[in-house]
């Protein structure tokens, strides 16, 4: 996966919002001081209740860091801070409230990427430098305002001060209580259903070019009921991430293998059809009376009993992705039984059947959906006969029908619910665009906030 630097502009975004809520409740405390004017003497002002009224932040600009780091900066950020004040001289007290507006704040700050021993990326704050360009105090309500005013800019200095000492320390703490938890919810291993998880762990440290960030997840399905050695290794992909869009991912071959085997190996990759399933259908008729012409001895033996079909796929299909398109050759397996009234069932005989397919692909939302094509008819092969040879033709028609039109609709039913991409929470894929290479599929797209 090589997400380009804009899809950390949509990232940031969202670590600014975090941002803005902690500084919007950034605690100023109360300051006083004394002044001393000729002719007047000695008094004292105080600036107490101060709170927070508002904090823009506009969009942040990021740069690549050599290696493994972002530098974000935030330029012309802006404070308002309301309060009151309170002044005394002898026996002479007079108080009001203020408007400070800060203006052109600027915070550069430096994120160093890795990942823990769990696979999750992490990211610590290494540097933040911060700028503050003017400060205003407005005063108001009292007619000895102006004594404050005479001392606006030693009083503007010292709140410049006090909020230019802790914006860095927000962002530190930001960084560690909000961000890092926000990286944690992009997750390492995503539960797809009762039977399979993907495992979207790091297998290689997060790297920085000028242009973009690159991470290698490992993508790897596996049965939830027992996790082991695969026999299937994945391949080197390389290709040039196009800038237009905010997230360039490569998804190879080993991404769908993993999924088929993980589901052939827990043993669901079977379905049963019997004469319930065609009993509104004229077409064929499940039972051995249909028997009769390839397999007389059985239609002679149980008449009239129900047929029941078990189609499995007794080896994990291999899908191959190339730059026409993804394809495969399904190679399934018929047990043909006979259902006795007890409900107990006689073998009759075995087929291997293969044909070519294809494999569609799409996104909604985070997931990524398909739909299975068949290009051909099944090719039939009788494997095992309890009641001697016979020729596969007389199979051909229904197999030929069986397949589309009760087995297809539920693999695709299966595939349209999709499996999960990796993306934190809170962001959202839009504008697919899929393009097959040797190996792999390329997924381009942009980023939103939900």
């Amino acid at each position: 996966m090589r997400p380009a630097s804009l899809s950390h502009l949509t990232a940031c975004q969202q670590g600014v919002v975090e941002l803005q809520k902690e500084l919007q409740a950034i605690s100023v405390p109360d300051f006083s001081g004394v002044f001393k004017i000729k002719h007047l003497g000695r008094g004292s002002y105080e600036f107490y209740s101060m709170a927070v009224d508002g904090f823009h932040i506009p969009n942040p600009e990021i740069e690549m860091l050599p290696s493994d780091g972002l530098r974000v900066f935030i330029k012309d950020a802006s404070i308002k801070i309301n309060g009151k004040w309170m002044s005394r001289k002898n026996f002479l007290k007079a108080g009001g409230n203020f408007e400070l507006s800060i203006q052109g704040v600027s915070i550069s700050t430096d994120l160093i990427l890795g990942s823990d021993s769990s696979g999750h990326i992490t990211t610590i704050c290494s540097n933040c430098d911060s700028h503050i360009d003017s400060v205003h105090i407005k005063i108001s309500g009292s007619m000895l305002g102006w004594l404050i005013r005479l001392f606006h800019r030693k009083i503007e200095t010292s709140l410049k001060n006090i909020i230019y000492k802790k914006i860095c320390k927000i962002v530190r703490d930001s960084v560690s209580s909000k961000l890092q938890p926000y990286l944690k919810t992009l997750s390492v291993i995503t539960r797809v259903d009762d039977v399979t998880s993907v495992d979207y762990s790091l297998v290689a440290p997060l790297t920085t070019t000028n242009q973009f960030l690159e991470g290698q997840l490992k993508g790897e399905f596996f049965w939830r009921g027992h996790r082991g050695p695969l026999p299937i290794h994945p391949p080197v992909m390389r290709f040039v991430p196009n800038g237009a869009y905010m997230v360039c991912m490569g998804i190879s071959d080993y991404f769908f293998n993993t999924e088929v085997f993980a589901y052939q190996q827990s043993g669901t990759l079977k379905m049963t059809l019997g004469g319930q399933l065609l009993s509104n259908d004229g077409r064929f008729q499940l039972n051995t009376d249909f028997l009769r012409t390839f397999l007389p001895k059985v239609a002679k033996m149980f008449p009239s009993m129900g047929v029941q079909l078990l189609i499995s796929a007794p080896v994990p299909v291999h899908l191959s992705i190339q730059p026409s398109g993804l394809s495969f050759i399904p190679k399934l397996e018929t047990q043909a039984f006979v259902v006795l009234p007890n409900a107990s069932l006689v073998p009759l005989f075995v087929l291997g059947m293969k044909t070519n397919a294809s494999l569609e692909v799409d996104a909604e939302e985070n997931r990524l959906v398909g739909e299975m094509k068949l290009g051909s008819r099944w090719l039939l092969e009788l494997k095992e006969s309890k009641f001697g040879p016979f020729k596969v033709e007389y199979l051909e028609d229904i197999i030929n029908y069986l397949v589309p039109t009760l087995v297809l609709p539920k693999i695709n039913e299966r595939l349209r619910r999709g499996f999960p991409l990796p993306l934190p929470a809170g962001i959202q894929f839009s504008d697919f665009t899929f393009y097959p290479y040797q190996n792999f599929l390329l997924l381009e797209a942009d980023l939103h906030l939900i």
